[in-house]
């Protein structure tokens, strides 16, 4: 165990931070088109845009297919794919040749997103998810910090050097992922089949195992994260779980069938306190996009360089990274929903800033502010999906929530950008901190209806 998290986790865990150190393709993108290609400006939008509508497909379609086939199958196909669909890409000159292909790496390269989300869900106890989160967006944050570092000196070079090094980087992760899962499966540890069944659970393990009397066929977590409801099954520290055999069942049963596609989109399209909640955190995505979109605009119409902006950004990656972990056992006092609370506060408090912000310090302030609020929101938002997912539908959920992620990545340029040519930044800020204001007041309102609906998902799992 470390950081009371099981060895199944890291694993994974060292695989997302060396995928993200050598993710950097789509930050250089428009400049390779343009510098590279000599693509007209306005046509390198759309070609780029191509990337976030195959993500969407993407998230749409890994949740809901890790459900059925298993989460390790989703992550390694879309490791895989995105490396084949890279190199197409590096390939190619033609506009619209370029955009298909950056559809389909789009699409590939967000199938794992929404199994990885499942997989933590599945393996690490209930009362550990939030910290496991927390620690996936550290890797995440850290590894996108580096990895713009590593292809500033790989486009001095050449530009297919990029490419070329990514693919590299997806196809060894596949390989030592690949030999990971084998191993777990091979140490007996408790893995996540299709359908959320567990497999080859060994008693008494330190390491992530689960202890089982009776049959091995139930959900691997079975209650929800600490704050918002008590669980009433019993989770030992090291992440394994005890239940007493009846009479009756002292004989394992055969694993449950996995999931029908359509059951599973019908559950999670018919579950408004988590459609409810997803909305919200599309309010707030949309908003926090901003700082990559609206925000380098309104800077320059006020005089102020891209220099200037490359330091925020800094500011922004070395906050999260210095802050993140020692952030953890804040958190786990506060609980959930009061961290997503405050989060949101916070940012509200940023985004105002940037209204009166007219020199490089006074929107310095605003990043500093709306970064703390930013350290808590993705993580918590992500473990508090996990909790009201059930365990045979954790993948489409996630997938579900994951396309709120895309959506807004790719509409926030287009609402920042319209709103900036018409009305200007300072009414852009208004917007947005209005916006957000809505949203903190909205996830306060509908706090007790996530509550229900977890504790209603926990009494399923254990009547199950």
């Amino acid at each position: 165990m470390i950081f009371g998290l099981p060895l199944v986790y890291w694993g994974l865990w060292l695989a997302i931070l060396i995928l993200w150190m050598g993710r950097f393709v789509t930050s250089f993108l428009s400049i390779y088109l343009v510098s590279a290609l000599h693509i007209n400006e306005g046509v390198v939008g759309a070609v780029v845009s191509m990337y976030g509508f195959g993500s969407i497909i993407g998230c749409l379609f890994g949740g809901t297919l890790s459900d059925r086939f298993g989460r390790q199958s989703m992550i390694i196909i879309g490791e895989i794919g995105a490396a084949i669909a890279l190199l197409v890409v590096s390939a190619l000159t033609a506009p619209v040749a370029i955009g298909a292909a950056l559809f389909v790496y789009g699409a590939f390269a967000s199938l794992p997103s929404p199994a990885i989300a499942a997989y933590i869900a599945d393996v690490v106890p209930v009362k550990r998810q939030q910290r496991a989160y927390v620690l996936q967006s550290w890797a995440i944050n850290f590894g996108y910090a580096i990895g713009p570092i590593v292809a500033n000196q790989l486009v001095k070079v050449s530009y297919s050097l990029m490419f070329y090094v990514e693919a590299a980087v997806m196809a060894a992760v596949t390989v030592l992922l690949i030999a990971f899962f084998r191993e777990v499966r091979h140490l007996g540890i408790a893995v996540p089949g299709p359908g959320g069944a567990v497999r080859a659970a060994v008693s008494g393990r330190s390491d992530g195992g689960r202890t089982q009397s009776a049959s091995d066929d139930k959900p691997a977590n079975v209650g929800i994260t600490g704050d918002d409801v008590a669980a009433t099954a019993e989770v030992r520290d090291d992440g394994s779980r005890t239940e007493s055999a009846s009479s009756g069942d002292s004989a394992a049963t055969a694993a449950p069938s996995a999931p029908s596609l359509r059951d599973n989109w019908r559950r999670v399209l018919t579950d408004v306190p988590f459609l409810a909640f997803s909305m919200l955190m599309f309010g707030y995505y949309l908003v926090y996009f901003q700082s990559t979109s609206g925000l380098p605009i309104a800077m320059t119409d006020l005089g102020l360089g891209l220099g200037e902006y490359s330091v925020l950004l800094t500011i922004n990656g070395f906050m999260l990274c210095a802050l993140q972990i020692p952030a953890m056992k804040l958190f786990a006092r506060m609980g959930n929903s009061r961290v997503l609370v405050v989060g949101l506060a916070v940012t509200v408090v940023g985004y105002a800033v940037q209204i009166v912000a007219h020199s490089w310090a006074g929107f310095a302030l605003a990043v500093v502010l709306w970064t703390l609020g930013e350290l808590g929101t993705f993580p918590i938002a992500t473990t508090t999906v996990a909790a009201m997912a059930p365990a045979s539908a954790r993948g489409t959920y996630q997938g579900v929530y994951n396309v709120i992620w895309s959506v807004s990545i790719a509409l926030a340029p287009l609402v920042g950008g319209w709103t900036i040519s018409g009305f200007g930044g300072r009414t852009l800020w208004i917007a947005c901190t209005l916006v957000l204001i809505a949203v903190t007041i909205g996830l306060r309102l509908t706090k007790s209806s996530r509550d229900r609906a977890i504790a209603r998902n926990l009494q399923d799992q254990l009547a199950g």
